[in-house]
């Protein structure tokens, strides 16, 4: 949903972009008195700018700054999403989660702009509606219009078959121009254009400058009538006119229902002046004014693009037009020119291989912390492989909220006893399954946009010993995109990952059996402070831990899930049986990633801590049952009450 309303903001902006443009191409070229009617034809290519997310590309060079380019081939990348949703990948297994519980911000502005456009479309189609029926007496006249004391002011109405309404008062030459006017607006089908203008700025009521748009056609629009009505007139004649365009814009509130073209609306004093001082330009002038219309349509239809850096010269490996993705999972051959790697070794950092590139990617947003950005974005086109990064087993494919179609990779055990993970997210599509060894360089799924993202990339994490660490100093990127790998920072990073181990376990207290036979437990969210204790006496069987919103929820142990569920008590929940037994529950996550009958490993993922259900803040919920009876994990107390 981000995507889609991002890249529906990025046409609004294009769209408002050419409305500005033209209204100062439109103030000049009426002080070289140009025909309306020229201008209208511009106003319609803004109208187009509105509503069509493609255009004329014109390239322009690629800036030399790595932000501004990063920044440039964003918004490339945003205005070639489509306004639809992707369809969920085939390779999906998540257990589904209630409606209620996959909403995001994204989906709040979606409804607040869909309201805008329900309501402006109900008000226009009243308006239309009143007004037919007000004038469902009026009777037809000899001259072919329809007149009677139920049309004050004169206007033509109908989209189809448009019909010119005027007032009986309305006679001699007056009458004549006025209905040569209307006559002019049913010629050029202003009747059908004028609603289908209204009906883009409905679209993109946000914008201001959309209704400056439809604000500055319809005087062009009445202004091009005008000068149809008053052609070969006399001045005292253009008097006549403008007489009784005032007369009727004094009547009262013009008439602005869609589908109708009242003749008293608009600015009526700069159509009188305009009409006043209008004048038929030369053949040449009237050719300058032509061109000028004729490049302005031209800029507005144009789609800027920047040209790619030099790496994505080289045709990709695949593309949603030459290779179709397909989630059945089939052994493929490691490519030539990436051998298979072996896990990083951070005690001789000097000699530690490198993961394989994922993916051939254009550039790379960076790593930045934990907490905001979690790994690296390799940006390339849609439909571009993503291989597996090492040999390894495949933990996790499905898909996330935020994530989208992701696979998560387990790889093993170092020299150094270190665990290595890595996750490959916003997939396009899996191309592998839960439980199946993949080999370094094997494709696991195509680069997409699902998820929360802004555009056609890989988000790449990895993970050792369940710390987060920054890819650049462990995979085999390009260039100046790799990082060194030094003794110091391989030192720091295997002495958190120790640390982070070692603290995340919880063992059996001295000379006691542990539950089920399990020796080692680890904690099931990053060691945060204890909210409520255990205390089934008093109704709380469980361990509240405190987390922020987002953190992740972990397995205690290996075992299989058996419920994945919401609960209007639990709100969404997770329980894992571990034989013998013993069964962990997980409460009130924002989201779960696992279904009922998965396997799953110790300090794998099994969702996210959230609020959901009946609670009172983020926070999880932790209960643990030896023979359906409460268990106490709280400390290094392991064993059943």
């Amino acid at each position: 949903m981000r995507s889609t309303v991002l890249a529906f903001l990025l046409l609004s902006a294009r769209g408002g972009v050419a409305a500005l443009t033209a209204w100062l191409v439109c103030r000049a070229l009426r002080r070289a008195h140009a025909p309306s009617r020229l201008l209208c034809w511009l106003w319609l290519a803004v109208g187009l700018r509105f509503v069509l997310p493609w255009g004329i590309p014109l390239k322009l060079p690629r800036p030399e700054s790595a932000p501004l380019a990063a920044a440039a081939d964003t918004v490339q990348e945003l205005g070639e999403l489509p306004l639809l949703p992707p369809a969920p990948a085939a390779a999906a297994v998540a257990a589904p989660l209630p409606w209620y519980a996959r909403l995001t911000p994204w989906h709040a502005l979606a409804a607040v702009w869909l309201v805008g456009v329900l309501v402006l479309a109900v008000r226009g189609g009243i308006g239309y509606l009143k007004l037919k029926r007000c004038v469902a007496l009026a009777c037809k006249t000899p001259d072919g219009c329809y007149g009677g004391a139920c049309v004050p002011t004169p206007f033509t109405l109908g989209f189809v078959r448009p019909r010119v309404y005027l007032p009986d008062s309305l006679q001699g030459p007056a009458r004549q121009a006025v209905l040569l006017h209307e006559r002019t607006h049913i010629r050029r089908r202003d009747p059908l254009v004028k609603p289908l203008f209204y009906a883009v700025v409905c679209l993109h009521w946000f914008n201001p400058l959309a209704w400056l748009a439809l604000r500055a056609f319809e005087h062009d629009m009445e202004a091009a009538c005008d000068e149809a009505a008053v052609q070969g007139c006399t001045l005292a004649e253009r008097s006549t006119y403008c007489e009784s365009l005032l007369q009727f814009a004094m009547q009262g509130r013009p008439i602005r229902a869609p589908g109708s073209l009242a003749f008293g609306q608009g600015s009526v004093k700069e159509r009188i002046v305009h009409l006043l001082h209008y004048r038929r330009l030369g053949a040449g002038a009237l050719a300058l004014c032509a061109v000028a219309v004729g490049v302005s349509v031209t800029a507005c239809m144009v789609r800027p693009q920047v040209e790619a850096p030099h790496a994505a010269q080289e045709p990709p490996a695949a593309t949603a037009e030459t290779a179709e993705p397909t989630p059945t999972p089939a052994p493929t051959e490691t490519p030539a020119a990436m051998p298979a790697a072996t896990l990083p070794t951070l005690s001789d950092a000097a000699n530690s291989p490198r993961f394989v590139c994922p993916v051939k990617y254009k550039y790379i947003s960076r790593f930045a912390t934990e907490y905001s950005h979690r790994g690296d974005d390799l940006c390339a086109d849609e439909g571009t492989e993503i291989y597996a990064a090492a040999d390894g087993v495949v933990l996790t494919a499905q898909e996330h909220y935020s994530w989208g179609n992701f696979v998560e990779i387990d790889h093993g055990t170092d020299a150094d006893g270190l665990r290595w993970v890595t996750l490959y997210a916003h997939m396009k599509s899996c191309a592998v399954q839960v439980g199946q060894s993949v080999t370094a360089g094997q494709v696991i799924g195509y680069v997409g946009s699902t998820g929360n993202t802004t555009g056609n990339a890989c988000h790449f994490e990895m993970h050792v010993n369940g710390t987060l660490v920054e890819p650049r100093y462990f995979t085999a990127y390009e260039g100046s995109d790799a990082a060194e790998l030094t003794q110091e920072k391989a030192d720091e990073i295997l002495a958190e990952a120790v640390r982070n181990a070692s603290s995340d376990q919880v063992t059996a207290a001295d000379g006691a059996a542990a539950l089920s036979g399990v020796e080692l437990f680890t904690l099931p969210v990053a060691p945060p402070p204890q909210v409520s204790g255990y205390d089934p006496e008093n109704g709380h069987p469980g361990i509240d831990f405190a987390a922020e919103e987002g953190a992740e929820v972990y397995a205690v142990a290996d075992g299989i899930v058996t419920t994945a569920d919401y609960d209007a008590e639990k709100g969404n929940y997770v329980v894992l049986d571990h034989g013998g037994g013993l069964e962990t529950e997980y409460q009130h996550l924002k989201s779960s990633l696992v279904s009922a009958g998965q396997s799953v490993v110790q300090c794998q993922v099994l969702g996210y801590v959230g609020s959901t259900g009946n609670s009172t803040g983020p926070h999880l919920h932790f209960e643990a049952r030896q023979d359906s009876a409460p268990a106490d994990l709280t400390g290094t107390a392991l064993l059943a009450e």
